[in-house]
């Protein structure tokens, strides 16, 4: 050429294009095949990011006193195991022990050649019933002894698959305290860098990410740490009360109190009345006032200073989130179906030109 120039330093349209389709589609084959990677290990990764969020405020706290990040990573996963994880596996496989009782507890009452047995729990508040109310007890035999076998086998397949899963469980344990210790010590460099990967100006993406990062601390500290003091509120009360199944029940106001309109009433007024069916009108109105003022109460107090507006999700879409998400991703869904939205919801701010910083 007269100038010197090489024109393959000028690509066409055309070759440029070709390059950006090769590029783009080795880049998603990629990340797809990463993805695939990862896909075993994803509910490790989502537990370890819910338990880091929920315990960054004592991460921070712990860097500030020692210095050292490294450190204080591992003494905040050090407490997260011992302060939660650990009560927690031991709450939860006292709950399937129960749920073993209570089918073993139903097939005596119902199940017998001698007709129903009234010195159970559920024999007496079957005798309650039909002692007030004429309760006829043929059809309530027929359902309790067909659901009674089905709540014990189900309790018993998942015994044994916790029993023949106990490796992979410990193994996935040890997972996410590695990756909740990762995520303490480098989670703030990592997000930090996400901001240049958002196709906005840099100030609407880190807007962005203060939504984001709203919404998912509005449903961790809002739904979940509700959701576990209110139960370990209601299980205690049975305890103390006498009500069977204790551990069982309070495991059961968790799932029930995220909730919309349901929440833990779902399972401390049901108690109330089986207390007052068997006799029990002190201890009654004793669970009565404390489900009223205590256990729901919480609930009231708690929630607007937790949630706020921060997850921007009015009350119809927050029931779908949580039932959607339970569906789809198991216990994990209580948090990921809101906080999902929450994202959705501020991505559509920012196509639309709108403040996603709410």
């Amino acid at each position: 050429m007269a100038n010197g120039s090489d024109p393959r330093e000028s690509p066409t349209f055309t070759e440029r294009t070709l390059q950006w389709v090769i590029f783009l589609g080795v880049s998603g084959f990629v990340v797809y095949l990463c993805l695939r990677i990862l896909n075993p290990f994803a509910d490790v990764i989502a537990w370890a990011l819910i338990l880091t969020i929920t315990f960054h405020p004592l991460h921070l706290f712990l860097t500030r006193k020692t210095g050292h990040r490294a450190l204080s990573a591992a003494i905040a996963s050090a407490i997260v195991v011992v302060v939660f994880l650990i009560p927690l596996l031991f709450l939860a496989g006292l709950a399937v022990n129960e749920v073993l009782t209570v089918g073993q507890s139903l097939q005596q009452t119902f199940t017998g050649d001698r007709g129903i047995d009234t010195t159970t729990p559920w024999g007496r508040a079957y005798a309650w019933l039909h002692g007030r109310l004429g309760f006829d007890a043929a059809k309530l035999i027929t359902w309790a002894r067909q659901h009674a076998d089905e709540l014990t086998a189900a309790a018993a397949r998942y015994t044994v698959n916790i029993a023949t899963g106990v490796t992979g469980a410990v193994m996935s344990f040890l997972f996410i305290i590695f990756t909740m210790f990762l995520l303490f010590r480098d989670g703030d460099q990592i997000v930090a860098r996400i901001p240049d990967l958002l196709p906005f100006p840099r100030a609407r993406s880190e807007a962005l990410l203060l939504r984001i990062r709203d919404a998912i601390h509005g449903g961790v500290y809002g739904v979940v740490v509700i959701a576990l003091i209110q139960g370990a509120l209601c299980g205690g009360m049975f305890w103390a009360l006498g009500v069977p199944s204790a551990a069982l029940w309070g495991m059961v106001t968790v799932l029930t109190s995220v909730l919309p309109l349901v929440g833990a009433a779902a399972v401390w007024a049901p108690g109330t009345v089986y207390l007052a069916m068997t006799g029990e009108w002190i201890r009654a109105i004793v669970l009565l006032v404390w489900g009223t003022l205590v256990i729901s109460g919480v609930d009231n107090f708690l929630r607007p200073r937790l949630i706020g507006d921060r997850v921007g999700l009015n009350e119809l879409v927050m029931f779908f989130a949580l039932l959607g998400g339970l569906q789809v991703f198991g216990v994990l869904g209580i948090v990921l179906g809101p906080v999902l939205f929450a994202i959705a919801a501020s991505s559509v701010d920012v196509l639309t030109d709108g403040n996603p910083a709410g």
